[in-house]
């Protein structure tokens, strides 16, 4: 997607955009069983290999987000993966940061503190121009809205959302569901969400929307967001946010 803050933009909507109004947007990628999980070893700075608690999908060439463990939010590592052998994964440089994984005990209460591992990669990529976006904060964005129950729908799922958001702009999300009313048939799944200029996946005014097993990293502002407080019987599970930076742009929390 190619714009700059200075160019035209569609009143509502903006620029950079795909914008939906009284339509239908289906985007689908291959189904990924396991958007993120968990270290089952710690691994120290240095390391070349993790090893998961599970075995998923992800194969040599795809991208990870391997998350901080630390109180610094930007010890958070991006890698490729090299090789794979069971849950053992080989990645392409060594790992500048200690991630642990280990469990602590508190009474007779185990605490499981494991980093954890996200899969950056799908195989449908939507995106700003890399140049621009960047430099200017400007990233593509999705925005979905026409006033009425059901009267626009949204079905994104397992998809690769990149250089997205645009910074210090209202409105301007990578994912935004507006005023729409009931969505029964609308959801967000599954998705990789990152290098975000503003927020990841934003609902306002709609109700029994559904936000699952997304992963979200390298984020300004709140990540999830649930806008007004009047959204009802929406249903947010699995989701998972990995350095999010604050936005002095927005609201006081973002």
């Amino acid at each position: 997607m190619h714009s700059t803050v200075e160019s035209p933009y569609l009143p509502i909507y903006g620029n950079k955009v795909i914008g939906v109004r009284f339509g239908v947007i289906e985007m689908h990628g291959i189904v990924r069983p396991i958007t993120w999980t968990k270290l089952a070893a710690t691994v120290n700075a240095g390391a070349t290999e993790i090893t998961l608690v599970e075995d998923t999908d992800w194969v040599v060439g795809e991208k990870i987000a391997i998350a901080t463990t630390s109180f610094d939010n930007h010890e958070s590592e991006v890698r490729y993966i090299t090789a794979k052998s069971g849950n053992t994964y080989t990645l392409d440089s060594p790992l500048e940061f200690r991630h642990i994984s280990e469990v602590q005990t508190y009474g007779d209460y185990e605490m499981p503190m494991q980093g954890e591992v996200a899969l950056l990669t799908r195989n449908i990529v939507y995106r700003g121009e890399t140049e621009t976006s960047k430099a200017g904060q400007y990233g593509a964005h999705i925005m979905i809205h026409s006033p009425g129950d059901e009267s626009s729908i949204g079905r994104i799922e397992y998809v690769e959302l990149t250089d997205v958001g645009q910074a210090f702009k209202l409105g301007r999300y990578p994912l935004h569901y507006h005023m729409i009313g009931t969505v029964h048939n609308s959801y967000v799944r599954g998705n990789a969400i990152y290098h975000t200029y503003n927020r990841a996946v934003t609902i306002h005014g709609v109700h029994y929307f559904r936000i699952i097993n997304n992963v979200a990293f390298d984020t300004m502002g709140h990540t999830y967001f649930v806008e007004d407080a009047a959204e009802t019987k929406n249903y947010l599970n699995g989701n998972i946010a990995i350095q999010v930076k604050s936005s002095f742009s927005l609201l006081g929390t973002d």
